[in-house]
């Protein structure tokens, strides 16, 4: 079992304010599959996972522990496309200026 996973799955999809049901129609797998994910039950298969990690924003490292997900991440959960495009411009806005 991946420690942690379970774990971070039930938190990324709460923090999308996604439902369970949500969540398992938008990937294709049932309902009781994403309970067995969030419990550690049961672990996705690579597909799932990846399509889990699509569906909650997040990356397939955050999900699988081996990266953290910190004060430097910025989630666009929520966000218009308009907005994400905005704040994506903004970033690469800063990353062009020189550094001091």
């Amino acid at each position: 079992m991946i420690s942690g996973l379970a774990k971070r799955l039930k938190n990324s999809r709460i923090n999308t304010g996604l439902s369970r049901k949500e969540v398992a129609d938008l990937i294709g797998v049932s309902e009781a599959a994403i309970g067995m994910y969030e419990s550690g039950a049961r672990q996705p298969s690579l597909y799932a996972l990846t399509r889990l990690a699509t569906t909650l924003n997040v990356t397939t490292d955050y999900l699988l522990g081996c990266e953290s997900k910190d004060d430097n991440t910025i989630s666009l959960s929520g966000l218009t496309e308009e907005q994400i495009t905005i704040v994506k411009m903004t970033i690469q806005n800063f990353r062009n200026q020189p550094k001091e």
